[in-house]
């Protein structure tokens, strides 16, 4: 009678403790990815394929029906995600992982865009982000057709997956979808020209001294790419692959452009928001081997203001209201052209001299020295008879800048690239070209 007591009670136990359904196996990735794919309070997340939710707080793991949806939102003590008519919550988040099953192929739809691979879903710094996790080569096929068109020739094509694959093994951590990295864009923008390249390449790297670099890459040169220390902070010494070479074939639609700017946007852009500052001059220094700018003097009423720094500081300076250029000047390889309206200046014994304003200077008269006190009213001696000096002569009516290539101009120039495959260059042959020193293999 006790042993029947006893498996009576043993059953009632185990029958009371809580059961998660069994866990499928999960697929692993030979080369994780993660990229950043959304961050907010709140998204939805189609399931389209093999999928279960691993709670990341309680290990509770909930089989996922396909093409269903999860809405996920962030709460200040923890992920909610609802699905269908359970709500699961955890302070750690959730990782929805692909898991191996009947369906060949599986999808995430974040935002409209499908995904490959998984997703861990957490919170950080009090907002909902979204990680997509898959494998490099499936990345990769992201990428390719959003870094150059499909349809440009193959071996540009493999040159690019190859300098992706490079660019996002050296960097790591967590990628994102834009140009801050590499702009990805799922398995809704992969194309099959595109597919083919990174599966053609599979595993190549360009590698330096044996170490794989960071393949930086760009849209257009202008005709010469720039040396690493020329465009950002960065010791020359340290990236010998990193140097300007010439780029006799590229041909873009960028290879050479030209803005003008308002002396309000100027003046903006350099922090002056009194609107009766006057601009009177602007100069450029440069300090790359080809021109790269490196720094920005404007002469104001307000006074005199230089800003320096590296190549996405000085694009800043000259705002453009493009999307496709990312709101800023193209390169910082530019001249530019002040126009203004007429000019003053007085002769010393150093050479001429410009005078930016005539309130405040002295002058000799035939009652003596004055100061002038009203620039409009100045009136001079010309060839002509004499002349009333408006007041806003000298000051500056635009700036006018013409500038080569888009982008920091480091590395690969993909129409640079482009160019070379037309002629019968072959993808390693490319990257050897524009990186110096190094080689493609795995």
């Amino acid at each position: 009678m006790k042993h029947l007591l006893s498996f009576l009670f043993a059953s009632i136990v185990f029958f009371a403790l809580p059961v998660w359904p069994k866990a499928m196996e999960v697929v692993t990735y030979a080369n994780p990815v993660n990229v950043l794919v959304y961050q907010g309070n709140s998204v939805s997340i189609f399931i389209n394929g093999n999928y279960q939710l691993f709670n990341k707080q309680n290990g509770a793991i909930t089989p996922l029906s396909t093409n269903t949806t999860l809405e996920v939102q962030y709460t200040p003590t923890g992920i909610v995600v609802s699905y269908g008519t359970s709500t699961y919550t955890s302070t750690l988040g959730f990782t929805i992982q692909e898991t191996k099953g009947v369906y060949a192929l599986s999808l995430l739809k974040v935002n409209n865009i499908f995904y490959r691979g998984s997703a861990d879903i957490k919170s950080q710094t009090n907002k909902l982000q979204v990680i997509n996790i898959l494998d490099m080569e499936d990345y990769l096929k992201g990428v390719v057709p959003n870094e150059m068109p499909s349809s440009w020739p193959k071996e540009a094509l493999k040159a690019q997956a190859i300098a992706a694959r490079s660019y996002a093994e050296k960097t790591k951590g967590t990628l994102t979808t834009n140009p801050n990295t590499q702009v990805y864009g799922g398995y809704s923008s992969e194309k099959d020209s595109t597919n083919q390249a990174v599966d053609e390449t599979k595993g190549l790297y360009v590698k330096y001294n044996g170490q794989v670099i960071q393949a930086f890459f760009h849209s257009t040169s202008g005709g010469k790419t720039a040396n690493v220390g020329d465009v950002w902070n960065s010791n020359q010494t340290l990236f010998p692959y990193l140097t300007s070479v010439s780029d006799p074939y590229e041909s873009s639609p960028h290879s050479n452009w030209s803005f003008s700017f308002t002396p309000s946007t100027i003046l903006q852009s350099f922090g002056f928001t009194d609107p009766s500052t006057v601009l009177y001059d602007v100069s450029i220094t440069k300090k790359g081997v080809n021109g790269e700018v490196g720094a920005v003097t404007v002469m104001t009423s307000a006074g005199e203001k230089t800003i320096s720094g590296n190549e996405s500081t000085i694009r800043s300076l000259f705002p453009i209201n493009d999307t496709r250029y990312y709101n800023k000047l193209l390169s910082n390889w530019f001249t530019i052209t002040v126009n203004k309206d007429g000019g003053l200046y007085v002769q010393t014994v150093a050479g001429k001299t410009p005078l930016y304003s005539l309130t405040g200077q002295q002058v000799q008269t035939a009652v003596g020295v004055q100061s002038i006190s009203d620039a409009g009213n100045v009136q001079v001696q010309t060839a002509d008879g004499v002349t009333t000096i408006p007041s806003s002569i000298g000051t500056v009516t635009s700036v006018t800048v013409n500038g080569k290539g888009w982008g920091h101009r480091i590395g690969m120039s993909q129409y640079g690239a482009k160019a070379f495959a037309e002629r019968g260059w072959k993808a390693e042959q490319i990257l050897q070209y524009y990186f110096k020193g190094a080689v493609v293999s795995k």
